[in-house]
């Protein structure tokens, strides 16, 4: 399928505010209000194409869907641990145990690690919501989704129901799979709100409103997936797609700009930015002084430098085997 310019700029947008608020400091209205939207961006621009999913074509969904995010948690999990293994000199126990907790994945992986649970995540509410499609009515997959996203808010963390967190943290479906049904929803109504002047400003006037809420009063509106520390249930479900309507309106409009070629760019290779960029935090911390504006500029750009060097690769390798 042919890529879409303005959903690589605001894959861009998310990234670039992921990389913000990992490397920002913890407790600022900065770091809390990012949160309210980065993580429901991603999911809501993967609900933007899901189709129906019947039983037997789940052979093809494990093939064409699962199965690259497979190898691609596994193969970044893998080179991730054997460079913390070097550059944090861990010694070969603590090694091998961050291998059985990539296994595992969710809660359990922290450090270079920790961005993963968004893949084990997202792939089990790609497949959650492509069945509710197949076999719902749309105000059934609407009811669902609602229920889904009020059980998923109404609990402290799997940890307190369960006695410990589950596999993949697989109880963040119950908020994922509905903000992937909130971001199919959007695009079949895109005509009516994408590109609009007037839905940008309303974004952004609301959002500054939320922004000086939570800075000036105790709103205290929080919204971390991955520890599940969520206040606020309603606008857990209103804010979110508030802010990526506008968002998405604004890298619409950022079409065929200057910049658009760049945060295009960015965007396509969101995923490795996003597996790789805690790590780059990390090496810098045993070289230098933590520096923010370093530290985010470098978890961006080494990350897209790497893949771009590892594509050129691949293409003279092919290159030279086509010749020979």
């Amino acid at each position: 399928m042919r890529r879409i310019q303005w959903i690589d700029i605001a894959k861009a947008f998310g990234i670039i505010a992921v990389v913000i608020g990992h490397f920002a400091p913890k407790g600022t209205t900065l770091y809390e209000s990012l949160y309210w939207w980065t993580m429901p961006l991603f999911f809501m621009i993967g609900g933007f194409f899901v189709k129906p999913l019947y039983l037997n074509e789940l052979p093809q969904f494990w093939r064409n869907k699962a199965l690259p995010m497979v190898k691609q948690y596994f193969g970044f999990g893998t080179l991730l641990i054997l460079m913390s293994f070097v550059v944090e000199q861990h010694d070969l126990q603590f090694t091998l145990a961050y291998f059985l907790r990539l296994l595992y994945g969710g809660t359990l992986l922290n450090g270079y690690l920790s961005v993963f649970w968004f893949t084990t995540v997202y792939l089990a509410s790609l497949f959650v919501f492509s069945l509710a499609r197949a076999y719902l009515p749309l105000i059934g997959q609407a009811s669902l989704m609602l229920t889904s996203f009020w059980i998923g808010t109404h609990y402290t963390n799997a940890q307190a129901v369960f006695g410990q967190s589950l596999p993949g943290n697989l109880d963040l479906v119950l908020l994922a799979a509905p903000f992937m049904f909130i971001g199919w929803s959007l695009y079949q109504l895109r005509k009516y709100w994408l590109a609009s002047p007037v839905v940008i400003g309303a974004t952004f006037a609301v959002f500054g409103f939320m922004i000086v809420m939570q800075q000036v009063t105790n709103l205290d509106f929080y919204l971390f997936m991955k520890s599940h520390h969520i206040t606020h249930p309603l606008l857990s479900l209103l804010i979110p797609p508030l802010i990526v309507v506008g968002l998405l309106s604004l890298a619409h409009g950022l079409e065929g700009t200057t910049f658009a070629y760049w945060l295009a760019k960015l965007g396509q290779h969101s995923l490795p930015i996003m597996y790789l960029h805690k790590a780059v935090g990390y090496t810098l911390d045993n070289f230098m002084p933590e520096n923010f504006i370093v530290w985010v500029v470098a978890g961006i750009l080494i990350p897209l430098l790497l893949v771009e060097l590892v594509t050129l690769g691949r293409r003279q390798l092919l290159r030279v085997s086509y010749d020979g």
